[in-house]
C-alpha cells in the first residue's frame, strides 16, 4: 500500500473537487511512501516516526533503523507548474493542477529559475478566486452532461415501456380477432404465439366455432388491421439513437505573471487561460 504524506486539508479538498481521481493517483505515485501489503510493523513504524519528526527541533529523539530506512526512501513533495518565458526576466506560471495551486498558496512562495517569488495576500486571493472559477465552470458542465445523459436514459426507458404496452395491446386484439373467427396475418399470429402461447391456443379453439359467420367485408377489415400492425412493428424494431453530444470539458488553467529585478521576484496579473 501507499501512505500519502504532507497532504494539507486544502489540497485534499482541491483533489476531491476534481471530476476524476487521476490527479490524486498521480500524486500518490509521486509522493506516497510504499509499504508492502500486510507489513503492519513497517506501517506503524512510519506513522510513529512521522509523529516524532513533527516535534520541536530542540527535542532529542531516537529513530530506529527501520524508521531511518523508510525516511531515506521518502520523496520531498514539490509544487508543479508550467513556466513560459515572456521576455527579459519575465515569466508566466500556469497551474493546471488545482491541488498544486493550493499548495503554492499554503506555502506562500514559489521557486522560479532558482529564485524565490513571494506571494502576497492579494495574489493568493486572486489565485484562489481563479481556481474556484475554473472549478465552478467544470462542475456546471459536468452537471449539464449528467442531466443530458439522464434525459437520454429516460427517453430510452419510456420508449421501452411504450413498446411493451403497444405489443400487449396488439396481441390482445389479435387474440380477440382470432376468437371471433377473423383473419390475422402470419406476423400477428406469430407475435401472439410468442407473447402468450396458452392464450393463442384458446383463441384458435374458439375460432373453429366462428368461421361460418365470416364475410368478405371482414376479410378486408382484417387485412387493414394486419397492415397497421406491420407498420407498428417496423417502427418499434427500428434502432433508436440515444447517444448524447456531451459538452467537452474545458482545458483551462490559472496563470500568473512573474518578473524579476535582480534576485527580487514580483508576482501579479493573475488570470485564466486555455491549455492547447
Amino acid at each position: 500500500m501507499y501512505i500519502l504524506q504532507n497532504m494539507t486539508k486544502d489540497e485534499l479538498n482541491a483533489y476531491s473537487a476534481m471530476p476524476t481521481a487521476k490527479a490524486l493517483n498521480e500524486r500518490i505515485k509521486k509522493d506516497g511512501v510504499y509499504i508492502e501489503k500486510g507489513n503492519a510493523k513497517a506501517a506503524a513504524e512510519f506513522t510513529r516516526t512521522q509523529g516524532i519528526l513533527s516535534k520541536d527541533a530542540k527535542d532529542s529523539v531516537s529513530i530506529s533503523k527501520e524508521g531511518m530506512e523508510l525516511q531515506k526512501s521518502e520523496k520531498q513533495p514539490n509544487i508543479e507548474f508550467s513556466l513560459t518565458k515572456m521576455g527579459e526576466n519575465r515569466f508566466r506560471i500556469g497551474f493546471s493542477n488545482s491541488a498544486m495551486l493550493h499548495r503554492a498558496v499554503k506555502q506562500g512562495f514559489l521557486d522560479v529559475e532558482g529564485k524565490r517569488v513571494e506571494l502576497s495576500d492579494d495574489v493568493k486571493n486572486q489565485l484562489l478566486a481563479s481556481d474556484k472559477e475554473i472549478t465552478s465552470r467544470r462542475k456546471i458542465i459536468a452537471m449539464k452532461n449528467t442531466m443530458a445523459e439522464m434525459a437520454a436514459q429516460n427517453r430510452q426507458t419510456s420508449d421501452a415501456m411504450a413498446k411493451a404496452n403497444a405489443k400487449m395491446s396488439r396481441t390482445m386484439k389479435t387474440a380477440s380477432r382470432i376468437m371471433h373467427g377473423r383473419k390475422v396475418s402470419p406476423a400477428d399470429e406469430k407475435e401472439l404465439m410468442e407473447f402468450n402461447h396458452e392464450l393463442y391456443e384458446m383463441a384458435k379453439m374458439a375460432a373453429t366455432l366462428e368461421k361460418a359467420r365470416r364475410s368478405e367485408k371482414d376479410d378486408k377489415e382484417d387485412a387493414e388491421i394486419s397492415r397497421a400492425n406491420d407498420v407498428e412493428r417496423d417502427y418499434e424494431n427500428t434502432p433508436k439513437d440515444y447517444s448524447v453530444d456531451l459538452i467537452e470539458m474545458p482545458k483551462q488553467e490559472t496563470n500568473m505573471d512573474v518578473s524579476f529585478e535582480g534576485d527580487l521576484g514580483v508576482a501579479g496579473n493573475v488570470g485564466i487561460s486555455n491549455i492547447e
